[in-house]
């Protein structure tokens, strides 16, 4: 299957009838062989435009699936895209039904052998995760790259039970203005203006209800393959990155799901692994081709024959610069048999003191939940926090797995945040973030079951961090780092609070495994570059800054893109967003998170372009969110609204 055999023909005017008449666009990526076929398929169902946004990245998947023999469909799905109809929010059981609706139609088509599978990286991940839940008979074979088994707990809309303070403000305000693009005229014609009114005019903001749902629930367990891990059965094959913290979701169902299954884990942050950041890559079009070649299409590839999960063992720092050092190696199962809990209580540890009443933006050296291409920079943060210090390593250590924290602490108020940063120190004092987590502490020991915080009282409290890979060598030392802050990711309670941790009743597990055999240890090569896409890039840029101005600190960052499809009409997207979350040294009440995301499409005699603002605060009792948005044609404003809620804070 290595080996392109086909020409591929692409048709995007294609409409796919729902159960209730609504038309939902698609992209077919057909290999084009007279005789040949019909073939299997893969579907990918997705809100991001296929016509625009996503051209390039689909390309480069689709093409290099058409042209091994897998057939292609890249689905909008409802109220997206050049699709009829309003999306009402991620993840709904509409848009469930309508994959269902998908997959008959597609198993009915000649070009179609009947035997289908889905994939997809983030919410296409999420997507055939959910859909393979339903079992439909189609569906042969599924693949799942950064996508999580828990809607609440693994997202970026909560962690540790408190708000997301960046992310709320990051992709989610990117999806304002993108859900208000109007259909590209020249996939549906001259209805696209009332079809664009339409959305307009129904299609909800999302924050809102994402905030309506403070703690883990029926409507965050929807969609969550931790409610029913039996219920998938179709052959899964499962894609994660150490620093993209979905990670914990892919090993997760690793470990839980039933089915057959195949895991890669590599060194990247939210990308596609043939282009991940930091590097080294990995191919995963091939191995998708092999995968999907073998369950559904019959081919005896000896995929089902290779190690079930391939693991990238990050053997020294920085973990979060362009390239990481390590090697790949095999593993028989999660968790590995053979690892070990070792527990550290951090009254053995070397610390100073045991309490800490801030500054807020403790965390700010690495301010992203997804660290992959934005990297660390030097700052106190440590120094900020409550640290404990091992003595230097005597005989190496490999970390595999999920550190966790227990913790007995208190607080003088009746909210409170543990946030614990795991770092490795060097010789000469300098320090790598490896991974984190927090708590808040309403949520001591379960984020379904909230429980009210007593001031003075002792709450012991036990959360996981993030699941790493590190090998620490001799000489070096182990670090934790202990906060009642974590900016600007943990959004803090609303209210001034000191935090005491009881050392002698606190400790740390790490996840250690023991030196490995020479023979699990893989030569993989860098993955050759995907297909070319049909478009060529004008502009990209992106960068972020922390400073502080008159005792508060911001995270600025940027984002932006521009692309040219020539087959098009000289389409031109494009796409930015700035982005300005802020607090006070000493004021938790003060988080502000801000954004601005503006997209456009232009062609000769036709432009449109829509822009949205997201802006979050909150006290002690309530969060406010305003949302602006606006839209234009041809340079004359067309439609504007602006959202305003107030809501309650349920456990901070």
């Amino acid at each position: 299957m290595s080996a392109p055999r086909y020409p591929v023909r692409v048709d995007r005017r294609v409409f796919v009838p729902a159960g209730d008449g609504t038309l939902l666009a698609a992209t077919l990526y057909l290999p084009d062989a007279a005789g040949d076929g019909p073939f299997p398929a893969v579907l990918e169902s997705l809100p991001y435009r296929k016509d625009d946004d996503c051209t390039a990245r689909d390309w480069s998947t689709f093409a290099y699936l058409a042209a091994r023999g897998i057939a292609g469909v890249r689905l909008d799905i409802r109220g997206t895209g050049a699709s009829e109809g309003v999306i009402a929010d991620e993840y709904v059981h509409q848009e469930q039904d309508d994959n269902l609706d998908v997959l008959r139609w597609m198993a009915a088509q000649p070009w179609c052998t009947g035997r289908i599978g889905m994939w997809g990286v983030s919410w296409g991940g999420f997507s055939a995760l959910q859909t393979a839940m339903l079992r439909p008979p189609e569906l042969g074979a599924i693949c799942a790259v950064h996508a999580t088994h828990d809607r609440f707990a693994c997202d970026v809309h909560y962690t540790g039970g408190s708000v997301h303070i960046a992310e709320s403000v990051d992709w989610p305000a990117s999806m304002v203005p993108l859900n208000a693009l109007p259909p590209d005229p020249d996939i549906v014609g001259d209805r696209w203006y009332d079809m664009w009114m339409e959305r307009l005019e129904h299609t909800p903001q999302w924050l809102p209800i994402w905030l309506g749902h403070q703690r883990r629930n029926d409507y965050w367990l929807h969609g969550s393959p931790c409610a029913d891990y039996g219920a998938i059965t179709v052959p899964t094959l499962l894609i994660g990155g150490w620093l993209d913290p979905y990670v914990d979701g892919i090993l997760a169902m690793t470990e839980h799901l039933q089915a057959p299954r195949r895991t890669v884990v590599g060194p990247w942050g939210h990308y596609r692994p043939a282009t991940g950041v930091p590097s080294p890559t990995y191919d995963h079009l091939g191995l998708m081709a092999r995968w999907f070649g073998h369950h559904l299409g019959g081919d005896d590839n000896g995929v089902m024959e290779e190690p079930p999960l391939t693991v990238f063992v990050r053997t020294s720092p920085p973990y979060d610069g362009d390239r990481v050092h390590g090697h790949w190696r095999t593993e028989p199962s999660w968790p590995p048999p053979d690892a070990e809990a070792r527990t550290i209580w951090l009254e053995s540890l070397t610390h100073r003191r045991t309490t800490w009443d801030g500054p807020q933006w403790v965390g700010r050296h690495a301010p992203f939940w997804d660290r992959g291409g934005w990297g660390s920079k030097p700052g106190p943060g440590e120094t900020a926090a409550i640290v404990f210090d091992t003595e230097p390593l005597t005989e190496p250590i490999e970390i595999l797995g999920t550190p966790e924290v227990e913790a007995t602490v208190t607080v003088d108020a009746a909210v409170g945040l543990v946030a614990a940063r795991l770092l490795l120190v060097s010789p000469d004092g300098e320090s790598h973030l490896i991974c984190r987590g927090s708590r808040n502490l309403a949520f001591p020991d379960d984020l379904a079951a909230p429980q009210p915080v007593t001031p003075g009282t002792p709450i012991l409290v036990r959360f996981p961090l993030t699941a790493t890979s590190a090998v620490v060598p001799v000489g070096w030392r182990l670090r934790v780092a202990i906060a009642g802050a974590d900016f600007p990711l943990a959004w803090p309670p609303g209210q001034r609070f000191s935090l005491t941790i009881d050392p002698a009743r606190s400790m740390l597990r790490l996840p250690l495994v023991p030196p490995r055999p020479e023979d699990r240890i893989l030569s993989i090569p860098e993955a050759p570059a995907p297909p070319r896409p049909p478009v060529d890039r004008l502009d990209t840029s992106s960068g972020w800054t922390v400073d502080e101005e008159h005792g508060v600190t911001h995270l600025r960052k940027h984002v932006g893109l521009s692309e040219l499809q020539p087959g098009r009409g000289d389409l031109v997207y494009d796409n930015r967003q700035r982005i300005d979350v802020s607090v006070a040294q000493d004021d938790p009440a003060s988080v502000s998170a801000y954004s601005r995301a503006e997209v456009s499409l232009k062609r000769r005699g036709w432009e449109v372009r829509t822009t949205g603002t997201v802006d979050l605060t909150a006290d002690a009792t309530s969060f406010h969110l305003a949302i602006e948005a606006t839209a234009h044609h041809n340079g004359e404003p067309v439609w504007s609204h602006t959202w305003r809620r107030d809501i309650r804070r349920e456990w901070a």
